[in-house]
């Protein structure tokens, strides 16, 4: 299958779990600052009201905590593959003897430009707590995520190889 096919079935799996993991820190953070994201929703509602869309800010809410957990789901599955794919080809360049440390290398970088860096850019929405929230939960989801990327990879990996002659008669 290859490195693409080996990187997208360890991605996809590891996507899986992530999604579950950072879809249930989603759902409970939601709940935890109910009142900063209500604030945001409200501004949201209100902006939407001049476009002539009529939703409120519980609506809104309501919506963003039945579908948080299917979304992160999906979301972990479609960003697993893509990441398992690109893990594929830079675990070479990436530290470490196993690939277990590579994937949780692989997970620490991830973990560094989304969590730390992008959603800084939120801080002015939703706060300074609600930011150290995410970048702690966050982290938990990726070094789960980096750890199965690397073991599940290597689990692949030795299922892919082809085989020589005398192994495929045995």
């Amino acid at each position: 299958m290859g490195k693409v096919g080996t990187g997208g079935k360890a991605g996809a799996l590891s996507g899986l779990v992530y999604g579950v993991i950072a879809g249930i820190f989603s759902y409970i953070t939601l709940i935890i600052y109910k009142n900063n994201i209500m604030k945001f929703l409200s501004k949201e509602a209100s902006s939407e009201a001049s476009l002539g869309v009529h939703i409120s800010a519980s609506q809104l809410y309501s919506t963003e905590i039945q579908s948080s957990i299917v979304l992160a789901i999906i979301g972990g599955l479609i960003i697993g593959i893509i990441l398992g794919i690109i893990f594929a080809y830079v675990n070479g360049r990436l530290p470490g003897k196993s690939m277990i440390i590579k994937g949780e290398i692989f997970g620490l970088v991830i973990w560094i430009i989304f969590d730390v860096i992008i959603d800084a850019l939120d801080i002015g929405t939703f706060g300074l707590s609600y930011y150290i929230t995410s970048v702690g939960l966050g982290i938990i989801s990726l070094l789960v995520f980096g750890y199965l990327l690397g073991k599940l990879y290597t689990r692949f990996e030795g299922n892919d190889k082809i085989l020589t002659e005398g192994e495929y008669k045995n």
